[in-house]
């Protein structure tokens, strides 16, 4: 991924939250087009990312890729996308 330095670290707060639970729905959405989508990247490397990059585990792998695919076939639906972010546990 071609990304000045700034932008690397926003991509990695991103992906801490995104496997932490702390995003909202269009906060996921921006963010996996921005950071994959438009470098030509899958669903499934955010996942990779995840897993061979970083140390969240499988529960932060089972909560990204849960989150991301609730918040894709809520957007491929048509559904609008909730702009708050969740409640922490």
């Amino acid at each position: 991924m071609n990304r000045n330095e700034n932008t690397m670290e926003e991509f990695k707060i991103w992906l801490f939250d995104l496997a932490h639970g702390n995003l909202s729905e269009q906060e996921i959405a921006r963010g996996f087009v921005e950071y994959y989508v438009l470098e030509g990247f899958v669903e499934g490397n955010v996942i990779q990312d995840i897993h061979f990059r970083t140390t969240y585990g499988l529960e932060g792998e089972h909560r990204a890729k849960e989150d991301l695919r609730r918040v894709l076939r809520k957007f491929a639906a048509g559904e609008t996308l909730d702009r708050k972010k969740p409640l922490p546990v």
